[in-house]
């Protein structure tokens, strides 16, 4: 009885601090299974970044010919709003590498209704590199192959990349493409390409570049950077290829700024100059 006793003391002091805290942090998971209306002026209140439409650019991409002298930069853009920060640094980098001389191509996941999902039944053909290579990835094999540069671009939801962009990277660089086993394991097949990531964030500690950029040497923006470049310098070295680091951003424009023109001027320009201090324009 005092054992029975004690427990439920337990259990209700333990409910009893469970409720005090969330009181305090609103850390209780409210399942709205209703729903709610879209706003009618969603671009207004949205927490995530909206260029203004007097600021938004349009790029083509030129696309990569047979020529062989000519630098090749493939993007890889998981973000399904073309508004965005993230497209805006997309379209500034390029128009940048066109204005070089480089052939750019795109692949805009969302458009192209790309499948990010290993299924049970492309399991080891993606592993193992067992069996025919499914259709869309094929395609996609075909667009990294000539590729000098490839651009990852996706917006920081959750730290990583996201979905799209993971899915992309888990079944394009699978096993007999992009890496291979040998005598003496994993080899990268990826030899004399290079990789860039082009992340637009919403707070990973005040800064704008990559690392060492943070506003004020802030030690919270290298943290951040640090962990990335862990990610990006394992990734490259199991693909064979050469990590170029990030152009992170958490100074974006607020949406409704007055001076917006001139902040997102100045974050093109940041980005341009963060390229042109990373890559190559000629072979």
């Amino acid at each position: 009885m005092k054992t029975q006793i004690t427990a439920f003391a337990a259990t209700l002091f333990f409910a009893l601090n469970v409720q005090a805290a969330d009181a305090v942090s609103s850390a209780t998971v409210k399942v709205n299974v209703e729903g709610t209306e879209m706003p009618a002026n969603v671009d207004a209140v949205t927490s995530a970044s909206v260029v203004p439409e007097a600021y938004r650019q349009a790029v083509k991409p030129n696309g990569f010919t047979r020529e062989g002298n000519k630098v090749r930069v493939l993007f890889v853009v998981g973000d399904p709003r073309h508004e965005s920060v993230e497209w805006d640094l997309v379209n500034t980098a390029m128009k940048h590498f066109m204005d070089k001389g480089c052939e750019v191509e795109l692949r805009d996941l969302y458009a192209i209704g790309w499948n990010p999902v290993i299924t049970r039944e492309t399991f080891f053909q993606a592993k193992d590199g067992f069996g025919k290579t499914p259709k869309d990835v094929a395609v996609e094999q075909l667009m990294v192959a000539p590729a000098d540069y490839i651009v990852f671009a996706y917006p920081n939801w959750h730290d990583t990349p996201n979905a799209m962009v993971k899915g992309y990277m888990e079944r394009v660089f699978q096993k007999q493409f992009a890496y291979r086993d040998t005598n003496k394991g994993l080899e990268g097949l990826m030899k004399g390409k290079a990789f860039y990531t082009i992340m637009n964030c919403g707070w990973i500690g005040r800064g704008r570049g990559g690392l060492g950029d943070g506003i004020d040497k802030n030690p919270i923006w290298d943290k951040y950077l640090t962990a990335f470049k862990t990610l990006d310098d394992d990734t490259a070295g199991f693909w064979g290829m050469t990590s170029l680091g990030r152009f992170c951003n958490d100074q974006t424009p607020a949406n409704a700024s007055k001076n917006y023109g001139k902040e997102i001027e100045a974050l093109r320009a940041d980005l341009v100059k963060h390229l042109d201090k990373t890559f190559k324009y000629t072979k």
